[in-house]
Parts: structure tokens; sequence; C-alpha cells
């Protein structure tokens, strides 16, 4: 019965959250981008050991948006230790999403990212982070000879740079991140104009050749450990810097009133260590503070991920 605990007490710590929010979040891609927001313990836990420098993950993500589309994601991803300090991740997803309009599946962005231990000491570490978020299509997926809205396409179309630090000190994680559009490649057509007979489509928000703005990310994370299971609740604000710009009907440019600002969430991961090299590790998010318009397709009233790790190669010190 004791060895059940740690799960037990994991369910009943997600049950009411998934009960209380109803909204939308986004994670446009640095939120998670190589080591940030990763569960980890320094200096203070069993769980504390040197970690394998390299590591390859499997994840399931599923996740409700906009009008309860169902998006779901298997995302490999793979990450490299080249030296003590210096390491690469690349995260490959594939992605489908189904609802009320129809149903659209492919290859999501990829990332790619580099991490640099800036600083290390006994149960502190400091991370920078840069990377590059890449379009996998231009978003201009279609059901019926129609562009499917955003929350259907697997791809925000966009070049972005990753910029973060990510620190650590036992058992609290805290992050800045930053991401920055290079490139505009949003090819998208959709209108309520070009679905006026379906009524479902009035429900969705517009967006003909959306054009992104930047992101500012912060989050801190506490890590519990109980026995062979860490459990790290945390909060993540997502500030949107500036409001989108679509095509209207006439096709002028204009900016979303309201797709700025604040989105608020709270996440909270865990890690069950089955033995030296494998885990199985869980993540939830949901949004307390959302933006009035989120264009993007990236509203997300619940995100649940299930993963299963592998860790291999010589221990990080």
């Amino acid at each position: 019965m004791m060895t059940r605990s740690p799960l037990l007490l994991l369910a009943l710590v997600l049950l009411p959250a998934t009960k209380t929010f109803s909204q939308g979040c986004s994670d446009a891609g640095v939120c998670t981008a190589g080591p940030i927001g990763e569960l980890e313990l320094l200096g203070d836990s069993l769980h504390a050991m040197p970690e394998p420098r390299h590591m390859a993950r499997l994840t399931f993500s599923y996740a409700v948006g906009e009008r309860s589309t169902t998006i779901t994601q298997g995302v490999l991803e793979l990450g490299f230790g080249l030296t003590e300090r210096w390491g690469v991740q690349v995260k490959l997803p594939y992605q489908s999403a189904s609802g009320d309009l129809g149903t659209n599946s492919g290859l999501g962005d990829p990332v790619i990212t580099t991490s640099y231990d800036l600083m290390k000491r006994p149960g502190r570490r400091l991370t920078g982070l840069l990377g590059m978020k890449l379009p996998a299509n231009d978003a201009s997926a279609e059901a019926d000879d129609l562009d499917l809205p955003m929350p259907y396409q697997t791809s925000l179309g966009t070049t972005d740079l990753l910029l973060g630090l990510n620190y650590r000190h036992q058992r609290w994680n805290a992050a800045l991140a930053y991401q920055h559009v290079l490139s505009q490649g949003n090819a998208n057509t959709f209108t309520h104009d070009l679905w006026m007979d379906d009524m479902d489509a009035l429900g969705y928000f517009e967006s003909w050749e959306l054009e992104r703005a930047n992101d500012a990310v912060a989050r801190i994370q506490y890590a519990l450990p109980i026995g062979d299971l860490a459990i790290q609740p945390g909060l993540l604000a997502i500030y949107h810097l500036d409001q989108d710009t679509r095509l209207d009907s006439t096709g002028t440019r204009m900016a979303v009133e309201g797709s700025d600002g604040l989105t608020l969430n709270l996440t909270i991961d865990a890690r069950y260590r089955l033995n030296d090299a494998w885990t199985l590790e869980l993540a939830y998010g949901s949004p307390m503070v959302v933006r009035d318009e989120r264009p993007d397709g990236l509203t997300r009233s619940l995100v649940l991920n299930l993963a299963l790790a592998y860790r291999f190669g010589t221990p990080r010190e």
C-alpha cells in the first residue's frame, strides 16, 4: 500500500485542477525548450545523483483547444551532452487535430536548441539556452477546399529565435525566456466569410495571413521528492509583447485587438524513477489568466503529457 501512495497523491493533485479552469493557454515553443522546465533535483535528496549526459524521450500529449477541438501529439526528443557543460537538444513532433470543422494531421514545428551551463556549483546551476523553432509548413491545411482555422494547423508557419536562462537551486527552478519571430510564413486564409454556410466556423478566431508577435516567458517551480517520485508544481507566465496582425476581408492588414498581454498557467510536473536509466514522466498545464484574442490557435483548456525517458552515457558531474 505504501508503494502506491505517491501515485495516489499525484492523482489527487491533478484531479481538482482538471475541473477548475476552462479558458486557454499557449506555448509557441520556448516554454519547454531544452533544459527549461526539466524536473531535476540538485543537492538535497536521494534524487540528486548526477544524471547521464544523454537522453531520449517519447512523449504523448493530449490537449483540448478552441470549441473542444482535440489536439494530440507524439514528440520524439533527443538530447546529447557534448561536454560537461554543453549540450544540444532536438524535438520532432507529429500532431493531429480534430473538431467540428474537420481533421488534420502532420509534422509539427521542430525545435533545435543548444544549452550551456554558465555556472555550476554544489546545489546550483545557471544554464543559458539558444535555439530555433522551424516551420513544418505554412499553416494552410484545408477541408473541403477551405483553409481550416489555426487550432487545426500543425505549424505556426514562423521561424523563431529562442533565448533563455534557467536557474536551479536545490528544489527551486526559475527560468526567463524570449521567443522572437525571425520570419512570418503563415499563409492561412481562414475567415468567417469563406465559411459562411457553416455556423460552427463563427466560433473560431480569424487568421488570414496571421503575423504573430513575440513572447516573453517566466516560470517558477518547486520540486517535492516522495520516494522514487518527484512532483514539481509551478507557475508559467507568457506575455505576448504586441498585438498580432492579420488581413481583413478587404485584404488590408489590421491589428487584432486584445491579442497582446498575459497568459498565466498552473503547471504540475511529475517524474517517477523506474531505474537508473528509465523514468516515467507526467506534465499537466491549465490557465488561470488568458488573453482576450488568441488567433494563433494555441488556446488550450488543458494539456496533459505522458512521457517515457531513457538516459544514458557517462554521468554529468
